[in-house]
């Protein structure tokens, strides 16, 4: 494959490439790649949390243990965040990424965070199906959509309505307020233990017959699963989402079309469907390179991992992410984390363009991130300096080790680069290689992949 493309294809389904990766990628097909990948777990240790009773617990008890899962959360947060910079597993860790965009949750208790996750990982290149059913009964999407208050006399409707109108089928696609009304009828019951096991209270389950989609049943909520997934628009729903978020955020129907062909006639296949959106001649058109706005996680993560930037602070990763608004286990709402422009303002956009020179050179940016205790646990004292006694370390010639013979527009930008930037890097002359490199990455294009 050329470079043009292998860059391309490992942007979208990665985190970015340097020389070294583009040398071995060229070699292999996009499906042979993603075979040798494993699917990597994150685990932290929670024995802690085994076997407590919650209820018996007194209010001081209480209070410290909600002290310890903030704590235990933040490392969960960071240990993710540091197995997306290093795994070599970056098409599986891309995907694991877009999903908890996609089933978007916030999440507070750790126990319930790591096995949400998880589910995730084990599923992310899978079936659809599995990946669906299994969130649905994750106790962290019973509790942030509080499927616990759904009970057989006081049907609680919120998660009936996300899975349809977020999850599967799209707002108002193909569906009723009275098949809201039924399928949180079939969800009635479900609940999970404190250590996160799914059960279903059988005293609080509705097992009348209800009407959805036109059918009659006795239908549960494993069977609405069945039924959403019956229909073709949840499959063309799904793959807007990914075209929109791995393609281009304009949406071209023909192919969004082709792609939901795909996915239904093989049974919701994830990995068929991004394989096939690899071997596409169209994924890799000029108006797709280049068209995305990285997330901050994305750009956060493929600086990281081409200058094997290091913390041992947690503190640190998680204001890095405080700043940039895009926070592990936290997006904002049930629609999830913002998308493409709408990361940019005048706020967000100069920082951008500035972070690199800062992580890069010891650089100091005064700021004061503010958390927003009321939502975000990750509470504590702000940092009113960025700076370099957040004790970010990078590897300069690591980078140059691993890009060695490549010119750095074309590994930055692909060489889809502006006339104005060409003739910026053309006329000015750099006292040092690392100048130069910090020069091209702070402007405008870096933030594009």
């Amino acid at each position: 494959m050329e470079i043009k493309k292998v860059i391309h294809l490992y942007n979208r389904f990665g985190f970015g490439v340097n020389a070294a990766d583009i040398k071995k990628l060229s070699n292999i097909s996009f499906e042979k790649k993603l075979e040798k990948e494993s699917i990597d777990t994150l685990k932290i240790d929670l024995s802690e949390y085994d076997g407590i009773n919650f209820k018996g617990l007194t209010e001081n008890q209480k209070r410290d243990l909600r002290k310890a899962s903030r704590t235990k959360l933040i490392e969960l947060n960071v240990l993710w965040m540091k197995q997306m910079i290093s795994s070599k597993n970056i098409v599986q860790e891309k995907m694991n990424l877009f999903w908890h965009h996609h089933f978007s949750c916030i999440i507070k208790n750790p126990v319930y965070a790591q096995q949400f996750t998880n589910i995730i990982r084990q599923n992310a290149t899978g079936d659809f199906k599995k990946l669906l059913l299994e969130i649905s009964k994750s106790a962290a999407m019973i509790d942030f959509l509080h499927t616990k208050q759904n009970k057989k006399k006081q049907p609680n409707e919120d998660f009936a309505r996300e899975l349809c109108e977020l999850y599967t089928l799209g707002r108002d696609q193909e569906y009723t307020e009275k098949d809201i009304q039924e399928i949180a009828r079939c969800f009635t019951g479900w609940n999970h233990q404190f250590s996160g096991n799914f059960f279903i209270n059988k005293k609080q389950h509705d097992s009348g017959e209800k009407t959805i989609f036109g059918k009659t049943g006795n239908f549960n909520g494993e069977d609405v699963i069945d039924l959403i997934l019956e229909k073709k628009a949840c499959a063309h729903f799904i793959c807007k989402n990914i075209y929109t978020y791995f393609v281009n955020p304009v949406v071209n129907q023909a192919h969004v079309d082709e792609l939901a062909h795909v996915f239904y006639s093989n049974d919701y296949d994830i990995k068929q469907l991004i394989v096939y959106i690899a071997n596409s001649e169209w994924f890799y058109a000029d108006e797709n390179i280049l068209t995305k706005i990285k997330s901050p996680i994305e750009f956060i993560v493929g600086l990281s991992r081409q200058f094997k930037i290091e913390n041992t602070s947690s503190r640190s990763w998680i204001t890095v992410q405080r700043i940039f608004s895009q926070v592990l286990f936290q997006p904002p709402n049930v629609k999830g984390w913002k998308v493409n422009q709408e990361w940019i303002d005048s706020n967000s956009l100069p920082l951008r363009l500035r972070f690199p020179s800062i992580i890069l050179s010891n650089g100091e940016l005064n700021i004061d991130p503010k958390p927003n205790y009321d939502e975000n646990p990750y509470e504590g004292k702000s940092q009113n300096k960025f700076s370099k006694r957040l004790g970010f370390n990078y590897n300069w010639a690591y980078f140059f080790e691993q890009n060695e013979g490549i010119d750095f527009k074309q590994l930055f930008f692909n060489n889809k680069i502006s006339t104005q930037v060409e003739q910026f890097v053309e006329n000015r002359k750099f006292d040092s290689k690392e100048e130069e490199v910090i020069q091209l990455i702070s402007f405008p294009e870096y933030q594009l992949n």
